[in-house]
């Protein structure tokens, strides 16, 4: 029998190797798989054979401060891999781990396949990663049609899948479901996300939280609601308790993330998947992120977009209002979700250009990106 380790080292890699193993055993279901990953993994029956807890680290700075625990996780992850002699290794997003990984398993043999799901972002910074990547993995599966160009003149074979994201309908949530919780039918519902890497909530939280304050001050009726990531709800909980706001915003599991979106007047958020997630539902979205003072300095000499979320990028234009680093005030984002709030023509603009700009790249439709990926990770296995 063939097997197959699938590695993620964050949450949202965790969610696409979950994906991943699901059609993997729809393709081939004598096919072995073991892996590296998080919850959602473990829900699709691979249990994680490392701890993946304080891998979803960002920036210089950061990465810096916890080098010595990365090499460490990176030497128990290759013992993983080499033990398993499996025939094929993919790992999932996670640039700075997961080129440490493959250039590791190089260096002791790995006699399998090695497989790059996810490209780092070289079309928006960093340029030179391309020419590394083909040098240490076998095969990258791209989720944006811009990285081939990149990597294939350095003979890396890349195979254009999709944007997964797409693979699931946002549009879908119940809206009653979350209103009923909060007991309201017909105000304003704000959804705050917070993060998914216990850096950002550090960064926003207090931030998101005076935003708050503001506006439930301004308008006592609103409704605050949030779907948490179990891997850093207890920061949430800790910030929200620090700050005395425990009963002014109701958090809800992940797994009410779409009929949270549904509900939701508009939205505040945390730069990430959920941006491009929140554009796919059609919400109004005011976006958010902060770094550590040298990261961001050297983030903003190297990147090349001139914004940060997909959506904005694709669309060359500001469709989900970005506020970064000293912008990302409680004072400005108030104002920039009070027009969201307090303006129904605004929004319906919004909602509009987002649904628009989101079908154009791919949702409503799915692109069957984890599909995609299972046949080219078989094919390359010869089956």
């Amino acid at each position: 029998m063939t097997k197959v380790f699938i590695v993620a080292a964050e949450r949202s890699g965790d969610d696409l190797g979950a994906g991943l193993i699901k059609v993997l055993r729809q393709q081939d279901k004598t096919l072995l798989i073991e892996g590296i990953g998080g919850g959602a993994m473990r829900h699709m029956g691979v249990i994680s054979q490392m701890d993946i807890q304080g891998l979803s680290i960002l920036g210089f700075v950061e990465g810096l401060k916890h080098y010595p625990m990365i090499l460490r996780k990176v030497r128990e992850c290759c013992d993983c891999i080499i033990q398993s002699r499996s025939e094929a290794v993919v790992l999932i997003d996670s640039w700075g781990f997961m080129i440490r990984v493959a250039k590791r398993l190089q260096k002791l043999g790995y006699k399998g396949q090695i497989i790059k799901y996810v490209a780092p972002q070289v079309w928006a910074m960093r340029a030179g990663r391309s020419k590394i990547l083909a040098r240490h993995v076998d095969l990258l599966l791209s989720i944006q049609p811009m990285d081939a160009p990149f990597f294939e003149p350095h003979g890396l074979d890349t195979i254009y899948v999709g944007n997964p994201i797409f693979d699931t309908d946002y549009r879908s949530g119940d809206a009653d479901k979350i209103r009923k919780c909060v007991g309201n039918d017909r105000d304003a519902v704000l959804s705050i996300w917070f993060g998914s890497r216990p850096s950002e909530i550090s960064q926003l939280a207090g931030d998101f939280i005076k935003v708050v304050k503001q506006l439930k001050a301004q308008n006592p009726n609103l409704s605050v609601v949030s779907a948490v990531a179990q891997s850093v709800r207890a920061d949430v909980e800790t910030a929200l308790d620090k700050a005395s706001v425990h009963n002014d915003i109701t958090l809800f599991d992940e797994v009410s993330k779409k009929d949270v979106m549904a509900a939701s007047t508009a939205a505040l958020a945390c730069s990430g998947t959920v941006t491009t997630q929140l554009a796919s539902a059609g919400v109004p979205t005011i976006v958010a992120y902060r770094l550590n003072g040298l990261t961001f300095w050297a983030a903003k000499k190297l990147f090349k977009p001139s914004y940060i979320s997909i959506v904005n990028i694709a669309a060359e234009a500001p469709l989900m209002p970005e506020f970064i680093q000293d912008a990302a005030t409680p004072v400005n984002l108030a104002k920039a979700l009070n027009e969201y709030l307090g303006n129904f023509e605004s929004r319906e603009n919004a909602s509009k250009a987002l649904l628009g700009q989101t079908d154009k790249m791919g949702a409503g439709t799915g692109q069957y990106a984890n599909e995609k990926a299972a046949s080219a990770i078989l094919t390359a296995l010869n089956f």
